[in-house]
């Protein structure tokens, strides 16, 4: 997210007198010695520069610059003592403020990566499970769902062409690989998510993960971003993960094989839970019974039809 923070200094009477405009204006002065000289480099006309100018020493109550008229040197504009000081303390300021805003975006409008990590091979299921049917359409599209319209920067890291086309379709960020190791999935998605203050990483073999879960997760992560965020039922953790910035290098030289958990259990005292009272929401999908009892769970017509390799 860019933000421009801009000062503006009004007086009593709720005016405009001191802002970037007057600043450019005395900056310029300093450069060209001149008024006129400066209100051309900045092409504004001349009465317009003089204007703010007045405006401003009336409500500060001295002048900012000094002007000479004529003479052998052809006269011109300098910034008096009392008018650099001010111009100092008000970029001082701009600055402080620039600062503290960012902070303040940072804390109320945090940018929060989604990994959705779709490269499971399946081999217990038999197939590509992530395309397997659940109420009528790809398992994968579940993920998609609980995390749509969340401010989240999605990325589907996928070795699978079907589910790497399925969410193009749907305007989702792709990263299509053939690497072996959780660690690369971890490692590509974060590359590809950039600069965050947090991300989270999602399973796509979640069928029954709920958006509301997942907005109350960030919620949860968004009270101490410092924090580790993740859901538990019980004393039974589960997925997904919101991991904070500072553990993003760690999270890309994870070794070959591992994945999060690696991060979590180095650090258990970091790591913040939500409680949960639903563990059908947790549970993933690795067999085709698995598969029909999360259906049976959610009060859906089990089906077994597998699309894709």
């Amino acid at each position: 997210m860019k933000t421009i923070t801009r000062i503006t200094f009004l007086d009593d009477h709720g005016e405009k007198f001191f802002g970037e405009g007057p600043a450019r204006i005395l900056h310029a002065i300093e450069e060209k010695g001149s008024l006129r000289v400066a209100a051309m480099s900045m092409n504004m006309a001349y009465t317009k520069a003089l204007k703010l100018l007045k405006n401003a020493e009336a409500a500060l109550g001295f002048s900012l610059t000094a002007r000479t008229a004529g003479g052998r040197d052809g006269g011109g504009s300098r910034l008096t003592p009392e008018g650099k000081l001010w111009l100092e303390r008000y970029e001082a300021y701009r600055e402080a403020c620039t600062q503290a805003n960012r902070e303040l975006i940072r804390r109320y409008f945090p940018t929060i990566g989604c990994v959705i990590m779709a490269s499971g091979l399946g081999r217990r299921f038999g197939g590509n499970k992530l395309m397997a049917d659940f109420g009528g359409e790809p398992m994968v599209l579940r993920a998609l769902q609980a995390t749509e319209g969340l401010a989240l920067h999605r990325v589907v890291v996928t070795r699978h062409e079907d589910v790497a086309g399925l969410c193009r379709e749907r305007g989702v960020e792709v990263v299509l690989h053939d690497l072996p190791h959780r660690s690369d999935t971890v490692r590509l998605g974060l590359e590809a998510v950039g600069n965050a203050d947090g991300c989270m990483f999602l399973p796509a073999d979640q069928p029954l993960l709920s958006r509301k879960t997942v907005s109350e997760l960030i919620r949860h992560w968004e009270k101490d971003q410092e924090q580790i965020c993740r859901p538990v039922c019980g004393d039974k953790p589960g997925n997904p993960v919101l991991f904070p910035k500072w553990t993003f290098p760690e999270l890309m030289a994870l070794p070959e094989g591992k994945g999060g958990s690696r991060v979590i259990e180095q650090y258990p005292d970091r790591v913040a839970a939500l409680q949960m009272d639903e563990p059908y929401e947790l549970m993933d999908v690795d067999t085709p019974e698995e598969l029909e009892r999360l259906q049976l769970s959610a009060g859906v017509s089990p089906r077994f039809k597998c699309v894709g390799r």
